[in-house]
């Protein structure tokens, strides 16, 4: 099952989507919803659930609630490292559009974008 709030608590544009199996919470995806747009703040799986498919029924709600809002594009940083998550992301149509050196302070990321409309 698959559930969504607000965080407002955080900031006003932030929501959670969250995979639940048996009352309990396996995964989630943060993003910020900012009027045309979406911006992924993270996704985790928990570990002993990896590989399992939740993290791309994460995706996959995210991009058709992206879909019937009509944002524009979907954006998210990636550690280069972290080559499991950018295939995950490849899956679902986004691209390497810039490389952010040092952005996550030891390591560079990948900004990553995805088209909607």
């Amino acid at each position: 099952m698959i559930e969504e709030k607000d965080i407002i608590s955080i900031n006003p544009f932030s929501r959670k989507i969250i995979y639940i199996e048996n009352d309990q919470e396996l995964g989630f995806l943060e993003y910020s919803l900012i009027y045309d747009r979406i911006e992924i703040d993270n996704i985790m799986v928990n570990e002993e659930y990896r590989n399992l498919g939740i993290g791309t029924k994460l995706m996959a709600y995210l991009v058709s609630q992206a879909i019937s809002l009509r944002v524009i594009n979907i954006t998210l940083e990636v550690r280069v490292s972290n080559q499991t998550a950018i295939n995950l992301y490849k899956k679902f149509g986004f691209r390497e559009v810039a490389l952010r050196k040092y952005y996550y302070g030891d390591e560079d990321g990948i900004l990553m974008e995805k088209q909607v409309m």
